[in-house]
């Protein structure tokens, strides 16, 4: 048995010896009658005698930008479908690169826009601030809002067919807004005195965010708003001409009613003459005109109260470690007071047309707004979170900015700040990857949109009692659909020479003004920048997870600027009357 064996064994090595030998042979056999098609086309390689094969390492080199306009200062982002990977670094190789979910697609929305004759210039500041609300709230809805005159319905060729006919001078504007529609294309078209008045995820809105998919034209709000393609757009404008008359002051009086789909909703207000006379009679009953200005006060109005009606749960600030994080979280407690405050309107406690049910605002049953330290997936309330450097939580959890290494690896927990947040979500067990995926999901996933709004707290004031700055309110205005109430408490270009905490009922232990001091110690070590391993760099390695948050929100906010700075610049010769001063 042991000699079969052995035998066996000594037969295996020599089979080897043969193969390694015929295989090195430096003039291998040619077999050009037996060789495959395939194998004729197989690359020959050199001898690699001598040639010293490199180690597997990491790659050595980043890849380049992978797209356009994805950075902005020190921020810079990737889009992805890949973005709820728990650490973007593994997907750029870039640890300063957040991967965000793609931008959403922003469906057209067109209105049209002719002054009238011998306008003053106050009739032109109002329409200029009704037809900037009309673009705040719908880009707020996910749509990009654009202007259009007389020079888009020129350009569309029916312009000359309809020049020819005899039409109503109502009629005549009418169809110019068609060709001025029918130029640009696919898309909605809307009345700029129409407003979407609902939230985001409201199901009307969800359906016009798809854009247009059928072959006739759909009507909202009694043709306030309507929906279609270029081709039924241009042939609604055909067969107006053909069918058109001299009495005609409408369009649509003029189309086959195979041409056209009415759909009721509640999810659009529209303020035209006839819901102003019978609802806000005060506007009308004034002897000034209801145009110079106040009705956009009064939409202004009615887009706060749906705001409010909107979370009946209230206002959540995020506050884990209270007793660390007064100061961190003050800006945003400014934000949400802000937020519930009742809007000014020359009709108070009115509600929007759409919405004759709604609950106006009362002064003295404000909005609730509560401070937890656990974040909750709850779609009837608006949560405010603010993302801190784990740098920066460090120094307020010591109560000093003065951080070291050994602190940081000796006596501090990893991803302290998504623990404390995700705790009654995934219990305190878990690692860091899977509560930066929630997190992640929690600031940008589409159940998040209109329900949440996040930033970084480096981006906020770093100073005891100061208001939130111009920009970010501004920038929050696009986001919310609406102007924010601006007082001291608010907005820094109102605050007089006293800034006051408005905390002073719930103070840190250690005391507002010491918490400001860190926070602003914090902030001058984390701008600056070095090639050595500093303090920085130790709390980033410790705390992946939290440091890849806080880069996902900087990145997100910073990309959200961006796109509207670009929309924006796209559309400046489509943006109808300015303000004048």
């Amino acid at each position: 048995m042991i000699a079969r064996r052995n035998a066996t064994l000594f037969t295996a090595v020599i089979v080897v010896v043969l193969l390694l030998r015929y295989s090195s042979s430096s003039e291998p056999e040619v077999l050009d009658e037996e060789m495959s098609a395939a194998a004729k086309y197989a690359p020959k390689f050199p001898s690699l005698k001598g040639v010293h094969l490199p180690t597997f390492r990491p790659p050595a080199h980043r890849p380049p930008d992978p797209q356009k306009d994805s950075s902005s200062g020190d921020s810079k982002w990737f889009n992805n479908w890949v973005w709820l990977n728990p650490f973007s670094s593994s997907i750029t190789l870039d640890e300063d690169r957040s991967v965000l979910p793609p931008l959403l697609e922003r469906p057209y929305i067109f209105t049209y826009y002719q002054a009238k004759k011998d306008q003053d210039r106050d009739a032109d500041n109002a329409d200029a601030e009704l037809l900037l609300a009309w673009r705040r709230a719908w880009y707020a809805q996910g749509f990009r809002p654009a202007v259009l005159g007389r020079g888009e319905a020129l350009a569309n060729p029916l312009y000359k067919s309809v020049q020819q006919l005899d039409l109503s001078p109502e009629l005549q504007d009418d169809v110019s807004r068609w060709l001025a529609w029918g130029h640009m294309g696919d898309g909605l078209f809307a009345n700029w005195h129409c407003f979407p008045m609902a939230r985001y995820d409201d199901a009307t809105l969800s359906s016009l965010r798809r854009g247009p998919d059928s072959e006739y034209i759909r009507s909202f709000s009694s043709a306030a708003l309507l929906s279609g393609e270029k081709d039924s757009i241009n042939g609604v404008i055909k067969a107006a001409i053909r069918n058109s008359t001299k009495n005609a002051k409408s369009l649509l009086q003029l189309l086959p009613e195979d041409l056209l789909k009415s759909e009721q909703t509640n999810s659009l207000a529209v303020y035209d003459s006839a819901t102003l006379a019978s609802h806000y009679p005060a506007l009308t009953e004034e002897p000034t005109s209801p145009t110079e200005g106040r009705l956009e006060e009064l939409i202004n109005s009615h887009l706060h109260t749906a705001f409010q009606n909107s979370f009946p749960g209230g206002l959540i600030v995020l506050k884990p470690f209270a007793e660390h994080t007064t100061a961190l979280v003050e800006p945003a407690l400014r934000l949400a007071r802000a937020l519930s405050q009742c809007p000014h309107s020359i009709v108070p406690k009115s509600c929007p047309p759409n919405l004759p049910q709604c609950h106006p605002c009362d002064e003295n049953k404000p909005m609730k707004i509560s401070q937890p330290a656990t974040y909750k997936n709850n779609s009837q309330a608006f949560t405010i979170g603010t993302i801190p450097h784990p740098y920066t939580l460090i120094s307020l959890l010591q109560n000093s900015a003065e951080v070291t290494t050994r602190h940081v690896r000796r006596e501090t927990a990893r991803d302290e700040w998504l623990k404390e947040v995700t705790s009654e979500q995934l219990g305190r067990e878990l690692g860091g990857g899977p509560r930066a995926v929630v997190t992640k999901k929690s600031v940008a996933e589409g159940s998040a949109i209109g329900t949440s709004l996040w930033m970084t707290v480096e981006s906020l004031p770093a100073k005891v009692g100061q208001a939130l700055p111009s920009r970010i309110l501004d920038e929050f205005e696009w986001q919310l659909g609406f102007k924010i109430p601006r007082d001291s408490n608010v907005d820094a270009n109102n605050e007089g020479d006293v800034k006051e905490s408005m905390q002073h009922a719930n103070p840190s232990k250690q005391g507002v003004g010491r918490e400001y001091e860190i926070l602003k110690q914090a902030r001058e070590l984390l701008k600056r920048k070095t090639n050595r391993v500093n303090i920085r760099s130790v709390a980033e390695a410790w705390n992946m997870a939290d440091t890849e948050i806080w880069k996902f929100v900087k990145a997100y906010r910073a990309r959200s600027i961006v796109e509207r700075e670009k929309w924006e610049e796209s559309e400046k010769d489509f943006l109808g009357p300015r303000p004048k001063v």
